[in-house]
């Protein structure tokens, strides 16, 4: 997963989003990343149906939100329109302009198609594609 920075800020702020969206992925960065590779591997061995975008910093868990892993620190995450963003809180002016003006920032041959997550630090554009959650290369990405 790359993480797109920009001089200009597009999104104005954050407030509550009452109700939260309903999960449908859960985010780890750094340390929390590791655990939640460690709670994928055995939500998989308990036969959740479960997908991932690995990346050596990042990991995105996607799936059903019962089926999500639950770890400390990490971010659950909800569709805002063709954007991911933190379930609890909504962003202004709108999740699919900031997602639209970082995957122009990107260059002309930006992905239309590629998972975008926007969160309040930074937005996130998956480098890597979406594929079935494989224990034995979580284990290899992320061996704590």
């Amino acid at each position: 997963m790359t993480a797109t920075a920009s001089n200009e800020r597009i999104v104005e702020s954050w407030r509550r989003r009452e109700p939260p969206l309903q999960a449908v992925a859960i985010l780890g960065v750094g340390a929390v990343a590791t655990a939640l590779a460690a709670a994928t591997h055995r939500r998989v061995a308990d036969g959740a149906a479960l997908r991932t975008v690995v990346d050596p910093e990042y990991l995105v868990v996607l799936g059903d939100e019962a089926a999500l892993p639950w770890v400390e620190g990490a971010r659950y995450l909800g569709w805002d329109g063709a954007a991911l963003t933190l379930t609890t809180h909504q962003v202004l002016p709108s999740a699919d302009l900031w997602r639209s003006a970082a995957l122009a920032a990107r260059g002309g041959a930006a992905d239309v198609a590629a998972l975008v997550i926007v969160l309040p630090e930074q937005v996130l554009i998956a480098g890597s594609a979406i594929v079935d959650a494989d224990p034995v290369a979580l284990a290899a990405v992320f061996a704590g």
